[in-house]
Formats: structure tokens, sequence, C-alpha cells
């Protein structure tokens, strides 16, 4: 195969799975009261599916990502493919919650080296005259798998069941499986030594121990994130004092730095329990079904695509900080109208749904320029993926938060059928949570633009 017909291949592969990263992730919340229903679930049960899934990738991406990359990303994008189709079938086919939260655990390790070796494939492949085009259409098709995500979830699980979410998804990966075969091709990034096998093993240990602990706070287990703690600190030690390390704690010395990626964890904070809260009212409480509910929750990224479309733009001529500061107040307007969801009328819901995209499309440019114009060149690679495993990190905390609260109030095994006081109580908990860091970020942001 001559060069041309592969990088044609390699970005039609790219589109594909970037579609598919941003689908994955948001696919299944529309599904949840029905498979709460079906497989009997209490409300821990159901945040269940997705955490593990976020907790697992979240927690594998960067360590992954490293030793695919050194040896052969070609070879192990295809293990993780079949792994997922793996996965997504065991999803369908599952008889119980446990069946179920293995099968999301085997998607969880697959999505962690998928997402991290999508760009690194196109950039080693595509010359740097082209590269800038496809990542473009790339993104543009991740958009459109964002817009998809709930809209046809809510179709599938109406007029088929909530098995077959998983299904939409398989043929997407095969093809892709496919494709990799015929390119018969690998990619390496040679440069990347790696040799901090503890760090990446402390680094997996403090992120499942955080996160599970902040799940489990409802039982007193205050020890896990204690434990979490003492592994960071051992994490940071060594770091410090390894020739070679993985992770370079020497950039988080930049307080811009370090605001852009604080900032990056609020807003996906924010954003994510925002439409995960919305969701479950929608159903449980208003009554919806998916389908409808799918439509309702399409205004967000429809809003994220249209308004994403000229912020990378207005970075180049507004400070980043203060888009991102407008960003926020969109966002906090945004909680403010859902923290009232009981009593607004539902129009004011799809004003928020709204407003919530805006606020995350003006943010996401801005904020990912400002972070990466703050590093140099040779630690652009580390400070990209630490700031996308933040973002992720921002809804996997959230999550656990809320899971963690409503363990609180509802009591662990509790449904959320017939107990929407108790629902709306843990929503606003929440919420004022996510308001406090939201405010907090606001300030932050608005002090290092007045300091210049």
């Amino acid at each position: 195969m001559n060069k041309l017909a592969e990088d044609k291949w390699v970005t039609i592969l790219g589109c594909l799975l970037l579609f598919c990263v941003q689908f994955i992730v948001n696919m299944v919340i529309v599904a949840l009261p029905s498979m709460a229903s079906d497989l009997h679930l209490n409300v821990d049960m159901e945040n269940a599916i997705n955490l593990v899934f976020l907790i697992t990738s979240v927690a594998l991406m960067i360590p992954l990502g490293t030793y695919v990359s050194k040896y052969g990303i070609g070879r192990y994008l295809k293990i993780s493919l079949l792994l997922m189709t793996i996965g997504l079938l065991l999803s369908a086919f599952s008889t119980d919650i446990n069946m179920l939260l293995f099968s999301r655990f085997i998607q969880g390790i697959a999505a962690a080296i998928i997402n991290s070796s999508i760009y690194v494939i196109v950039a080693l492949q595509l010359p740097s005259d082209r590269l800038g085009y496809v990542l473009g259409i790339m993104g543009s098709c991740g958009y459109i798998g964002l817009c998809l995500s709930n809209t046809i979830s809510g179709f599938v699980v109406y007029y088929l069941s909530w098995r077959a979410v998983f299904l939409i998804l398989v043929p997407i990966y095969i093809i892709s499986l496919l494709i990799l075969i015929k390119l018969n091709k690998e990619w390496y990034t040679d440069h990347i030594e790696v040799t901090d096998h503890i760090g990446s093993i402390l680094y997996v240990l403090f992120i499942g121990l955080f996160l599970y602990g902040i799940i489990e706070l409802d039982n007193n287990d205050m020890w896990v994130i204690l434990a979490s703690f003492v592994i960071l600190i051992i994490f940071i030690y060594v770091e410090r004092h390894i020739s070679n390390p993985r992770y370079d704690l020497k950039i988080f010395r930049n307080f811009k730095y370090l605001l852009g990626n604080y900032s990056a964890f609020v807003m996906y904070f924010m954003t994510y329990i925002a439409s995960y809260i919305l969701n479950y009212y929608l159903q449980h409480v208003l009554g919806y079904d998916a389908r409808l509910t799918g439509l309702f929750l399409l205004a967000t990224p429809l809003a994220v695509v249209f308004v994403s479309a000229f912020a990378g733009k207005l970075s180049d001529k507004i400070d980043e900080r203060v888009l991102s500061s407008i960003a926020l107040i969109f966002i906090l307007i945004d909680v403010i109208l859902l923290f009232f969801m009981d009593v607004v009328p539902v129009y004011m819901l799809l004003v928020a749904c709204i407003l919530q995209g805006i606020g995350h499309g003006l943010f996401s440019s801005p904020n990912n320029r400002f972070v990466l114009t703050q590093v140099d060149k040779k630690d652009l690679s580390n400070a990209s993926a630490v700031l996308s495993t933040n973002k992720d990190v921002g809804k996997s905390v959230s999550l656990a938060m809320f899971t963690a609260i409503c363990g609180f109030v509802l009591g662990s095994n509790s449904t959320l059928d017939n107990n929407a006081s108790s629902f709306i109580l843990s929503s606003k908990i929440t919420f004022v949570i996510a308001l406090f860091l939201g405010i907090i970020t606001l300030i932050l942001l608005i002090l290092d633009k007045i300091k210049e």
C-alpha cells in the first residue's frame, strides 16, 4: 500500500475512533433507568456502571499510553479494539450487575489504550502540512459522536432495549480493526524510555483508591482516601528522585499551568454531573421516556458544536482566561437553574442545557491552548496527557461524589423510584459543591488576569 493510501485509511481510522470516544462516554447515561428497572439495581449500582468505566480508563490512560507508544501502537490498538468489542458484547448479554460491571471494566481498559493512541498514530503517520486539516476533521467527528450519543441511545432504548445500546458501536470497532489489519503497519515513539514502572503503579493505585474512597464516604471508609494520599506522597517522592521519571512534576511549578488544569477539572466536574442528574430527573421524576430524554439533552452538544466553531478563533484575539471566565459564568448560571429544577418550568431546564453547551464550547479550545502554551515543546506530550486525564478525573470525581451523597441521603440500598424528594436533595447538595468549585475557579482566573 502506498503512502497516500495509508494516510487516507489512518484518517478514516482516526475519525471512526474519535467518534466512538465521545459516543461511548455518554451513551449509557440515558439507558441507566431502564437498566436499573430490568436488573433491579439500587442507586449505588446504577452509578457504578459508569464509575467502573471512568475510573479504569482514567487510571490506566497515561501508564498504558506510554508502554503502547514504546512497544508498538498498532499491535496494542488491535488488541484494545478486540477487547472493546468483547466488553460491549458482554454488557449487552449481561444477566446480573456483576457481569455488567466486569464488562465495563474491560471497556475501560480498552478505552485507555484507544484514547491514548488515536492522536499519536495520526501525528506519526501524516505529514505536518496536512496534520492540522485532518485533526480538524477528526474533531468534527468527535463532536458528531457527542451530539448523537444521548439521542441515538434514547431511541434505541425506547424502541429496542438498553442491551442494544451496547451493540451500536460494535460494527464501528470491527471496521476499525479491519482497517488496522489492512494497513499491516506498526508505529513507535522510540524516544520514550519506559523505565518508571514504580511511578506508573503508584499513579494507578492513587487514582483508583482516591475515587473509590469518595464513593465509600457514606460507609465511613475514610481510611481508603487516607491511604490514597499516602500513596500520592510516595509517588511524588519517587518521581522527584528518579533519573528518568514518567511524570515530570516540574511542570506543576508553573501556576498558570496548574490553574488551566484545575479549571479543566472543575469545568468537566460541573458539566458532566449536571447532565447526569438532569437525565435522572427527566426520567425518574418527570416520567419522560428515554427517547424524549435523549432529544431533550441534545440541546447541550448542539450548542457545544455551534460555539466551538469560533471559540478557537476568539482565543487568537481575546485572552484565554477572559474566555474561560465567561464560559464559567454560563456554566454557573446553568447549575443555578438546575439547583431549582423542581420549581422552575421545564423550558428553563432546556435553557440550562443550552447555557451549558455554550459554556462548554467556549471553554474547551481556549483553555487547551492556555495550558499547552505554558510548557516547553519537549513537555507537550506529557502536558496534553495530564490535561486529558484531568478532564476525565473531573467527570469521575463528580459522579463518585454524587454517589456518596446519594448514599448518605437515600441509603446505599435505595432506588430512585418513589424517592424523588431525597434524590432532589442529593442533587442540590452536589450542585452546591459544584457552584463552590466554579466560583473559586472564576475568582482565580480573574485574579491571575488582573495581576499581569
